[in-house]
């Protein structure tokens, strides 16, 4: 009898063991559900940070779950306008429903396949770059601003550089002599 507690017990531990990776894989489908909800209540910010905090755990979903999170990834970028990022999670989505049809429902496919298009044409017009420069990245343009004349101390307006200035300049006209 002294042996039965020990078998329990060994028991006990291998299913704790064995549960251990089904728990992280709950974990996974929560968050990818946590990210739709956000997505269905057009908290699309917060639906992006959900997903982005899965991405390095993408490969323990399903077959299923890649291609919704590939699809809920690539609309939220979409919705955002993030048309790069979406353009790439989006045929992303659909790679993968091909190699396992019915991976994606038939009413996502219907829009991947449709946004894709609208973003395939966006970008082979030279509308967007490959890669989108995040907001905040460029330098504000400094302003010189100008007191009235007269007023003591008044400021000289800074002169032009001719390098920074990408503007389209206006062609001159041909005197007539």
């Amino acid at each position: 009898m002294p042996r039965a507690p020990r078998s329990i017990a060994a028991a006990v531990i291998t299913l704790a063991i064995a549960a251990v990776p089904l728990a992280g894989c709950a974990t996974y489908e929560q968050e990818l559900q946590r990210a739709e909800e956000h997505f269905t209540h057009d908290e699309h910010e917060k639906s992006l940070a959900t997903l982005r905090a899965l991405e390095e755990d993408w490969s323990s979903l399903s077959t299923r779950d890649r291609a919704r999170y590939c699809y809920l990834r690539g609309m939220t970028d979409y919705r955002i306008g993030f048309k790069a990022d979406a353009r790439h999670w989006l045929a992303i989505a659909l790679e993968i429903d091909r190699e396992s049809p019915g991976a994606l429902a038939p009413s996502e496919k219907q829009v991947v396949e449709e946004k894709l298009g609208e973003l395939n044409q966006v970008v082979w017009a030279g509308d967007v770059l490959p890669t989108e420069e995040p907001p905040g990245t460029k330098a504000p343009k400094k302003v010189t601003t100008t007191k009235p004349e007269g007023e003591e101390g008044a400021a000289e307006p800074a002169e032009k550089k001719e390098e920074a200035d990408d503007s389209p300049k206006p062609k001159k006209k041909k005197s007539a002599d």
